[in-house]
Parts: C-alpha cells; sequence; structure tokens
C-alpha cells in the first residue's frame, strides 16, 4: 500500500507527519535486509559533506557488503522534522551504524493502521457569521494529510473561485501511476508517494497504485497537535417507514441505497422454529421466504450474518430487531432492510404470530430526518479514558461529529452490490474517530487563521474551553445505547467552532513546559535527545496535573487514604476584551468532592495580559470509580470559559 503526503491549501496549518517503515525485502542467503528509520546527530556531519544525505550516502557506502550503488540501501534522506535516512539493512550493517556515536536511535519497519454536508449546520455555522467569515474560509492556509492516497478527480477537490497557490508552497506533486502533476491545482497544490521501501516486494497493482492515487477510499486527517478526538453523533438519522396491514406503522434505521416502494408483501417470520426464527446460517428454506419480507428476531446473532442468510434464501426484503442502529454497516444493505428496536419489533412480532396471513402494506425506503433526541452523542466506538501511559491528562480532549459522515469515496471499485448490481459512489457515509478528527484539524486551521499568532496548546485550549456538555434535551451528554456518559467519554465536551473563535481565556503551554513535564514523566537523556532535537535543556521536573492544561484529573487508587488533596496551579491569559472581570462558578460538586478556587477573581486590565490562579481539590471519601465536576470562568461580556474537574479511582 502507498503512502502518501497530500497537501490541501484549505484547512490545517502544521503537516501531521508519521513515520511508517515498509516490508522487508529478503535478498541474502545469509542475512536478510530490513527496512528502518535510523535517527542521527546531525551536529556530527563531517564538514566536506555539504548536505545530510551526501552524509548519509557515505555512511551506507562504508558499510561492509555494501553494494556497489548506495541507491540499493538509501530509500529517503531526513533533515526537517527529525534528521537520518531510511534504508534497507542487514543485521550486521544496522549493527555498524549503530556503533557510531552519532547514531541516535532506529524505528523498525511497522505498519500504521488507518484510522459533510450536515456537519457545519450542526455546528451552527453559516457564511455570513461566525469563524467562516471570520476566516475567510481558510483562505490560504497550507493543510499536510497523511493518507493511503487521494483520488483528484473528486468534487471535494474543485478549485473554483479560490486563490493563487500561496507563494510560500515549496512541496511538489509528483508523477506516478495513473496521476501526474496536472492531476493538482489551486486546491490540490502537491501530492507525494513515498513508496521506494514497498517497491522491494512489489506493489500490487490489483489493489494500490504505484502514485499517491487512491485505492482503498480512506479519506483520513488528523487533528492537530496531540489534541485527542472521539467520535460523536449528529442529530440526523436516516430510517425506513413501514406499515403493516393492521395499520401498525413503525420506524427502523435503513440506509438502503434506492429510494423505493414497496408494497403488498408477504411477511415471514419462523414461528416455532428457533433457528428459522433468529435467521440462522443455512436455516432459512427458499421455498418458504423467496420474494416475501422476512422478520429476524433478535438472539444476539450478529445482523451482518442474518442479511446474508435472507439474501441467499431469495428474500426481497428484510426486518432486523436491535437496540443498536448500527449492526449493519451502510454497505452491507444489499436488499431492502431496516433495524427496528426490539420494543418496535416486539408490536410486529406480536401482528405476524396472531395473523394466519400477515401482509406488508408499505415498506418506503429512504428518508433522512433531523432533529433527533438525544443528540448529540459518545459514539459507540470511540475509545475512552483514561490515558494508561499519562492519566493524570484527562483524555479526550472533546469530541466532533464522527458517525455517518459524508465522506469522499472512490469510484474504482464498488461501495456496495444491491442484486446483481454493483454499485460505485463519489461519496460515502462513513463512521469513526477518523471521520471526527479531520473536522477538528479543519476547525484548528480557521482558528489559526483567524489568530495566526496563537500556538498549537493555544488552539486546542479555545477549543476545549468552550465545548458543551449538555445534549439537545439539556441533560449530560450520554454514550450511544448506554445511559450516561462522564468526561472519560466526552472530555471538555462537544467542539462549538463559533464560540472557540472568542474563548476568552486560554490556556497556553511553552516549549519549556513541555520539557518540564517529559522530565516529569522521567524520560531518559537519550529519549529527551531524540524528542528534543538538542544536546542541552533545562528539567523543572513537573508532574502531569502541573502542566497548564484546560482540564484538571485527580487519579487515585485502592490505596489512598482519605481525606486527600490536590492542588493545581494553572496561568489564563486574557484574549477577550481589554478589560474584563471574569468570576470563578463551580458546577455540579458531587457528594465527596471539596473545591476552592484563589484568587476566585480575575481582573485584566489589557489583552493579553496573563493571571495565575490554583485550585484546589479535597476528596472526603472513597467514591466509585468517577466523579466530576465543572469550573467556569465567566466574565461581564458572556465568555464563559469552561473546564471539567475530574476524580478518578483507576
Amino acid at each position: 500500500m502507498s503512502l502518501f503526503i497530500l497537501i490541501l491549501q484549505s484547512a490545517l496549518p502544521w503537516l501531521l507527519l508519521l513515520l511508517l517503515g515498509i516490508l522487508n525485502n529478503a535478498v541474502s542467503a545469509v542475512e536478510e535486509y530490513q527496512t528502518y528509520i535510523i535517527h542521527m546527530d546531525h551536529c556530527q556531519k563531517p564538514a566536506p559533506h555539504s548536505t545530510h544525505e551526501s552524509w548519509h550516502r557515505s555512511i551506507l557506502k562504508s558499510l561492509s557488503s555494501s553494494p556497489a550503488d548506495e541507491e540499493e540501501l538509501l530509500l529517503y534522506s531526513y533533515s526537517h522534522v527529525m534528521h537520518g535516512f531510511s534504508a534497507r539493512l542487514t543485521p550486521t550493517q544496522l549493527s555498524e551504524i549503530q556503533n557510531s556515536s552519532a547514531h541516535i536511535a532506529t524505528y523498525p519497519e511497522s505498519f500504521g493502521k488507518l484510522m459533510t454536508t450536515y456537519t457545519p449546520k450542526f455546528f451552527g455555522m453559516n457564511r455570513h457569521s461566525g469563524i467562516w467569515p471570520a476566516a475567510s474560509y481558510g483562505e490560504d492556509v497550507i493543510v499536510g494529510i497523511l493518507d493511503t492516497g487521494v483520488w483528484p478527480e473528486s468534487e471535494s477537490f474543485l478549485d473554483e473561485g479560490m486563490s493563487p497557490v500561496p507563494q510560500r508552497w515549496k512541496g511538489k506533486c509528483e508523477n506516478g501511476t495513473a496521476f501526474s502533476p496536472s492531476n493538482c491545482n489551486k486546491k490540490l497544490i502537491g501530492a507525494r508517494s513515498f513508496s521506494k521501501g514497498i517497491k522491494h516486494v512489489a506493489i500490487n497493482k490489483e489493489v494500490d497504485y504505484d502514485s499517491t492515487r487512491d485505492f482503498m477510499g480512506h479519506v483520513y486527517n488528523g487533528a492537530p497537535w496531540i489534541t485527542t478526538v472521539g467520535a460523536a453523533t449528529l442529530d440526523r438519522s436516516f430510517v425506513a417507514r413501514m406499515t403493516l396491514e393492521n395499520g401498525l406503522t413503525v420506524e427502523g434505521t435503513s440506509y438502503f441505497p434506492e429510494s423505493v416502494s414497496l408494497s403488498n408483501l408477504t411477511l415471514y417470520y419462523g414461528k416455532g422454529n428457533m433457528s428459522k426464527a433468529i435467521c440462522n446460517d443455512t436455516a432459512l428454506d427458499r421455498n418458504e421466504v423467496v420474494g416475501k419480507v422476512v422478520l429476524c428476531d433478535s438472539n444476539n446473532l450478529n445482523v451482518s450474518q442474518q442479511i446474508v442468510e435472507v439474501e441467499r434464501a431469495g428474500a426481497y426484503a428484510a426486518i432486523f430487531f436491535n437496540d443498536i442502529s448500527l449492526s449493519l454497516f451502510p454497505q452491507e444493505y444489499s436488499i431492502p432492510s431496516l433495524i427496528l428496536t426490539n420494543a418496535s419489533g416486539t408490536l410486529v412480532k406480536e401482528y405476524v404470530t396472531k395473523v394466519k396471513n400477515p401482509k406488508v402494506k408499505s415498506m418506503k425506503f429512504v428518508f433522512t430526518k433531523f432533529g433527533k433526541k438525544r443528540a448529540p452523542q459518545v459514539a459507540i466506538f470511540s475509545s475512552q479514558g483514561p490515558n494508561p501511559i499519562t492519566p493524570g491528562i484527562l483524555k479526550p480532549d472533546i469530541v466532533a461529529p464522527g458517525v455517518d459522515i459524508l465522506a469522499a469515496f472512490i469510484p474504482n471499485k464498488p461501495f456496495i452490490k444491491v442484486g446483481n448490481h454493483d454499485l460505485t459512489t463519489d461519496y460515502a457515509l462513513l463512521s469513526g474517530t477518523s471521520m471526527s478528527t479531520p473536522i477538528v484539524a479543519g476547525v484548528g486551521a480557521l482558528l489559526k487563521a483567524v489568530h495566526p499568532k496563537w500556538s498549537p496548546a493555544a488552539i486546542r485550549s479555545a477549543l476545549m474551553t468552550t465545548a458543551y456538555s449538555k445534549d439537545n434535551t439539556g441533560r449530560t451528554l450520554k454514550s450511544q445505547f448506554t445511559s450516561s456518559a462522564t468526561p472519560l467519554h466526552f472530555g471538555a465536551g462537544h467542539i462549538d467552532p463559533n464560540k472557540a473563535m472568542d474563548p476568552g481565556l486560554i490556556y497556553d503551554i511553552g516549549f519549556q513546559d513541555y520539557i518540564d513535564f517529559l522530565c516529569g514523566l522521567e524520560y531518559t537523556n537519550e529519549q529527551m535527545r531524540i524528542l528534543l532535537k538538542r544536546n542541552e535543556w533545562h528539567c523543572n521536573k513537573k508532574l502531569s496535573h502541573e502542566l497548564n492544561y484546560p482540564s484538571f484529573i485527580v487519579v487515585l487508587s485502592y490505596k489512598t487514604t482519605y481525606p486527600v488533596t490536590m492542588n493545581f496551579s494553572r496561568v489564563v491569559t486574557n484574549v477577550g476584551n481589554d478589560t474584563s472581570v471574569y468570576e470563578a462558578h463551580l458546577d455540579n460538586i458531587p457528594t465527596g468532592m471539596k473545591i476552592r478556587v484563589e484568587p476566585s477573581t480575575l481582573t485584566f486590565t489589557e489583552k493579553y495580559q496573563s493571571q495565575s490562579f490554583v485550585l484546589s481539590v479535597e476528596i472526603e471519601i472513597e467514591f466509585p470509580m468517577i466523579i466530576y465536576s465543572f469550573l467556569k470562568w465567566i466574565d461581564q461580556y458572556g465568555h464563559i470559559v469552561s473546564s471539567p474537574i475530574v476524580a478518578l479511582n483507576f
């Protein structure tokens, strides 16, 4: 699979760089070659070498058993994010390099796993007010994406009305299989494929292109910096409507891709035979179900297996019972189908078991409904905290739409098979944190356009402190198919782009703060040297809760002796009105938790002025896994700067 860096002129100012290894190629009868990324100390480059690449080539040429042409070993030379190179090496050759004083670290090959139209409206964004026009719609912001490829003909890359490519752009649009520089334009301004390593194994032309052209259809992006993003639902749903002959009308989830209306069909249910009732594998008799609507009972059976069985037996349509509406992916709706909740399913089953010749009067596919209650909800697949490595920093940071997102898709292979027809599409409904992260990346880029001098930490802070934790019913956000959720699921809350543009206060973090944080994590000198790309640094060890983060978490254990108190020192910077007075408010303090803020009033006399405060959390008694509250700094202009306060029994 080719790996590429796609450069877009639209939304994110920093290139997300991931180092991915590539498959090894065994060519030696004695020692096999493997691909490695070698991190070198650039300060030790000998003076005769004018470039780092020249130095890297000389290193490889000097190795024992080195081929006459060092190009056979060298894959790439790096001189930006890190200094070093990637090469195919034998164990002996690798050992020679590692014995050099200039060697810093070795990274063996590894594979990286891949992780709309309505979302802006859901955010309350519009073309005439708010963050979009304020950011000039992201004009001249350059975005870097790492993914499996790009389909340049997609309408998502049309450059009509876009400004010229920024003069600061120094990248390129390279040639490759089914891709040429002419595929780039004023929006897709560059594209490169990094596949030299995989070529030693050979690229399978049936499943990939030797270029930046995509073959998989996964349009991935990343949230900026180290902002951890969970996925959430929209208030939009896709449903089919069914009316039985007795007049009962029910709605169920459906992603069937054709707009069809069915009428006067026989309804089949395997009453008296459990295997048939649940549509078990090979259980249905074609003579009994062909051309009918089959009802499949819920029995913890995989709905994906049930629809395969129903289609195999020749049924015309299917009804499934399952309280989890995501039981089928959109591409699995190969016949007209809908998923009913168990409550609705019980009514249908009551009818079909009591009537001699049950009939479906009508089935209509598919309707789009808005205003679903409760929304948003944290997606069932979204990972939750705590962070096992540094539980002292609350994760995730925020959540954003990641369920049923209309995303660009490749039209070179079928998305779904309906009957005997393979259907392709330019856009498809996809779900995952790989949908929510690009949304946050785009919002972050708009914020960078509005506030070009803000640091990554400042932008993350703005996103977090303006996020909301209540759904459209006024209740605390919950997880899908459950009754509740906590900041371990939604972090600071759901992003609100327009409010993030004017957060009032920000919690900023500088380079030295991160150094102190890493020192507090007991990173070794070698690890620090690799990360910092320098040989000297100053350490003031800070524990994770001392990092100037816009959230607070007290991590306790079964060994904790109560009561226990933890103090958090924070610094906030005024980015709102010149003269502002903020009062501290504490929301929903749970039993067993005491919170004190000193000072409880912050007075600012000018913009970009900073003030410090200390938040003290006392836990009086042992508690269940998690309790939480919120600190809200509120000024006279309506700014609400919100931060979760969490106590975790970890």
